[in-house]
């Protein structure tokens, strides 16, 4: 999560007007700007993310700032970036967002900075057109060749038996399997699982499903059928996020976007995930 920081009075929404010249009437909206991946500012917020701990006060950033003064330009690229609003009842707040964003308190004003988060498609033509999916396009294309197949798997007991499978091949199996337990009532989940020619299981995925948008909570695939299983990771995510975009589900979020190892960023990128700061409303009841 991208660090509390207090603002000052003229700054505190993104969108809203500035005051220009001293007396002057020019009122100058604040233009969101992209984070582009690779790009000099993006590694340079990566790099402070990752050095400042999960949950600074303000006076933390403040003396890296002091230090190094070049660094208020990141901050500011953060702050400049797109806005995306969601509503959120307090109880899945409490239940899969929180353990992304965070708790929502006055001090943030809603806001979380510099999130992951995917414009959910509801065709594939698109969300595969242009040069930056090239990669993405020739992952599916090896998927398919060697037989790869996803689909939604309607119980968490079903998807739970596929999934035990693929962790046992991992040295994080045995935590990530007390992690997967079945939700709580009132808790919606999909779940989603790639499998080989062979029907075995490649690769899994959990998503919470809170109204227009989900979060992606959990997606790991089979260290010892490499490279099938990497392949997979690409034909499984790019399937559930159509088949979440044709469900009516408008973005999809993974949690902090500068904070990700760098193999986890470049993966993101090529997906299709941007970087976006978070507007979060808390309802009591429903989610839009």
């Amino acid at each position: 999560m991208w660090p509390a920081v207090s603002q000052p009075a003229s700054h505190r929404e993104l969108g809203r007007t500035r005051r220009g010249r001293p007396g002057g009437a020019d009122r100058t909206p604040v233009q969101p700007r992209e984070l582009r991946y690779g790009s000099r500012e993006f590694r340079a917020a990566s790099d402070l993310a990752r050095r400042l701990p999960y949950s600074p006060r303000a006076g933390t950033l403040a003396g890296s700032l002091l230090r190094h003064p070049a660094l208020i330009r990141v901050v500011v690229a953060v702050w400049r970036l797109p806005v995306v609003d969601l509503r959120v009842r307090q109880a899945d707040l409490d239940a899969w967002l929180g353990a992304f964003v965070g708790p929502v308190g006055r001090t943030m004003r809603g806001r979380r900075w510099a999130q992951a988060v995917l414009d959910l498609p509801t065709t594939e033509k698109p969300y595969l057109a242009g040069r930056p999916k090239q990669a993405l396009r020739t992952n599916l294309r090896h998927a398919r060749k060697v037989g790869v197949t996803s689909s939604r798997i309607p119980t968490h007991e079903a998807w739970f038996e596929a999934a035990s499978l693929v962790l046992q091949a991992r040295h994080d199996g045995p935590g990530a399997l007390e992690e997967m337990k079945e939700p709580e009532p009132g808790q919606q989940v999909a779940y989603y699982v790639a499998r080989d020619v062979d029907e075995t299981p490649l690769a899994f995925a959990r998503v919470a499903l809170l109204g227009q948008f989900a979060v992606l909570f959990t997606m790991l695939s089979h260290l010892d059928r490499h490279p099938s299983a990497s392949w997979a990771r690409y034909q499984l995510h790019t399937y559930l996020a159509l088949d979440l975009g044709r469900a009516g589900v408008t973005h999809l979020l993974v949690g902090p976007a500068l904070r990700e190892s760098p193999g986890n960023q470049y993966f993101q990128h090529l997906l299709g995930y941007r970087v976006r700061n978070l507007r979060v409303e808390v309802t009591k009841t429903g989610t839009a």
